[in-house]
């Protein structure tokens, strides 16, 4: 079966490298967020790629796609890396980030491009992660949008509704979309396995690719693992 990789914020399909040595499927499909024309654009991208049954793998920005592709008829199974169903907070939803700190970073974007690229990747990592990281776009205005996609893309309302299963892995010290934010998804779905990884990060796919793939592949096995 065909798996389709959606990547994050500003992320170049390469990101999924170490996890598609780990899994060795037979069929991949990555999607590329460049030349975006609008925040409708990334579902719209998603959609476009996605002509086989699939197993739809989000990481980050990539999980709001992917839980908005749920209900897709090619849509065999999802998997949530790093996921969440909204990136900023409300007064009904203190998980994530305050819109202003996302306004904020747009602007720094067009101001200091590499400083403020570079303290996102700062904050991928858990302690004793940080590593060389050359998995990003510099193109401002994809980043922009995706930023922007980020402020206005909500899927809570959505979850009850998806029945395919789900598996959500969230490192326990993800600072960029925290663990309570998988713990909601998992709370308000059905058929969903949550896995937490202790002492990792927002890229778990990256500095722990074997675990992941190892937990995918029992997943798919069809052994109960929460």
């Amino acid at each position: 079966m065909n798996i389709l990789l959606l990547p994050g914020w500003g992320m170049k399909g390469e990101v999924f490298t170490p996890l598609i040595q780990a899994l060795q499927p037979s069929h991949v499909t990555v999607v590329a967020w460049e030349h975006m024309h609008d925040v409708n654009h990334f579902l719209a991208k998603a959609k476009d790629a996605l002509t086989v049954p699939s197993i739809v793998i989000g990481w980050s920005l990539g999980s709001l796609v992917a839980l908005q592709l749920a209900m897709h008829e090619h849509v065999q199974a999802l998997v949530c890396i790093g996921g969440t169903s909204r990136f900023t907070m409300t007064d009904d939803y203190p998980i994530g980030w305050h819109a202003r700190v996302v306004e904020r970073m747009k602007t720094q974007l067009m101001r200091q491009p590499e400083k403020t690229i570079q303290s996102f990747i700062d904050m991928l990592w858990g302690e004793e992660e940080a590593q060389p990281f050359r998995y990003m776009h510099h193109h401002i205005p994809d980043l922009l949008l995706g930023l922007d996609y980020l402020l206005t893309t909500d899927v809570r309302d959505q979850l009850q509704q998806i029945d395919v299963p789900l598996l959500l892995i969230h490192g326990e010290r993800d600072r960029i979309c925290p663990p309570q934010a998988a713990q909601y998804v998992y709370e308000r779905t059905n058929h969903c396995t949550f896995m937490l990884m202790p002492n990792v990060g927002h890229a778990p796919h990256v500095t722990q690719p074997s675990t992941c793939a190892h937990y995918i592949q029992i997943w798919l096995g069809g052994e109960k693992n929460d």
